[in-house]
């Protein structure tokens, strides 16, 4: 099976999650003996050193840049390529909608009669600018209904992005396929490996540290963290991501050490060495941030709306919070006041990682999904 796989933005190197879960994807596609070609946006500063069935496609990240959101939007020249992509392939799988090389394939694809399945990823994105909001309701309403509704599978990555999304096409069977992470590199570390990192990031190995990962945006949460670093001097907090509307290297604070970017081999030796992963987003769900964290053995703080997510018997695992200052402080303090209980709570994220995250399971259901559409008898069968 022959596999156009359209990123949602960007490939790895802009460091973003759902740029990683399209990594895996096509990775683990592979592995099922799958043809793959990748399309995503390449853009500055760090392009993509294109390999075997990448397709780069250059673009202008100016909304990104300057206004906080990402919409890269192709160059001209590069637009053949989609259509030979489509022309390629036996079936198309677009990561979310909206975005402008996403849109572009999928006329492409009704054009050349590809089937064609959508992974939603984001909902509603309450931003503070009323501007947005508004050209968010405008392009879901319009493009986006359009697309859910001649799309041939829509598929979401958490049961809260389904339930808040399926008004553009409730008649339209809504699979919900949750995302995997690789147990076998987020895995954690020796005791001693651990204890040499501690020292290293924050002088000692008995500091508690506190993590965040993600963009550096509103709604990953980042402004409800600052005055906590402020306040509690006896933490140390790592904060890795790109800044966009906070730059912590302008803060200036004794406890924090930030890094715009690190490797892969780094990002995995900072979830396992942290007490806890702050992760306060919200209209995500349980992100994949928060899943090589507990990978990692690390257990993870997150909003009360991404408990949705999670069964009622595993909900114990997190430390769920409002999105207020306050909530996440207390949350951080009970988290810490007990390291005998955090310890054997870090048994018990990798546990449950172990039991209900894979790529493996993951990829397994997107074949089963596209083949179902190359041959339209077996979807009976997926549908059981």
């Amino acid at each position: 099976m022959k596999i156009l796989v359209v990123a949602n933005y960007y490939y790895p190197e802009h460091t973003g999650g759902v740029e990683i879960v399209s990594h895996n994807l096509v990775k683990h596609y592979r592995e099922f003996d799958c043809e793959v070609r990748w399309v995503a946006a390449d853009v500055p500063p760090r392009f993509r050193n294109a390999l075997d069935g990448d397709i780069p496609i250059r673009a202008w990240n100016y909304t990104e840049e300057k206004l906080g959101f990402p919409c890269p939007l192709p160059y001209s020249r590069d637009l053949l390529k989609l259509v030979d992509c489509v022309r390629w392939c036996d079936v198309v799988h677009l990561q979310d909608c909206l975005y402008p090389i996403n849109i572009i394939v999928f006329l492409i694809s009704k054009a050349w009669n590809r089937p064609l399945l959508i992974t939603q990823y984001a909902k509603f994105i309450p931003y503070r600018q009323h501007y947005k909001r508004m050209l968010q309701t405008l392009a879901y309403h319009t493009v986006g209904w359009l697309m859910f509704s001649m799309a041939d599978r829509v598929v979401f990555i958490t049961q809260n992005v389904r339930d808040n999304m399926r008004y553009l096409n409730p008649k339209k069977l809504h699979e919900v396929v949750p995302l995997g992470v690789d147990t076998d590199f987020y895995s954690p570390i020796s005791p001693a490996e651990r204890t040499q990192m501690r020292e290293k990031l924050s002088g000692n190995s008995v500091t508690p540290i506190i993590l965040f990962v993600g963009r550096m945006v509103e709604r990953k949460g980042v402004h409800l963290i600052r005055s906590l670093i402020e306040k509690h001097t006896e933490w140390h907090w790592i904060l890795v991501g790109r800044p966009d509307d906070f730059n912590p290297g302008e803060w200036q604070l004794p406890n924090l050490t930030y890094f715009q970017f690190v490797s892969d081999n780094e990002l995995h030796k900072l979830h396992a060495s942290a007490d806890l992963l702050v992760h306060p987003s919200f209209g995500e769900g349980i992100t994949l941030t928060a899943l090589e964290s507990l990978a990692s053995g690390t257990p993870v703080l997150i909003s009360e709306e991404s408990l949705y997510d999670v069964q009622e018997q595993d909900r114990d695992l997190f430390f769920a919070v409002k999105l207020d200052s306050n909530s996440i402080e207390e949350n951080i303090l009970r988290a810490l006041s007990d390291r005998e209980k955090l310890e054997d709570l870090r048994a018990r994220c990798r546990d449950y990682a172990l039991n209900h995250l894979s790529w493996k399971k993951m990829v397994e259901r997107y074949v089963s999904i596209l083949n179902a559409l190359l041959h339209p008898r077996n979807e009976k069968e997926l549908q059981d």
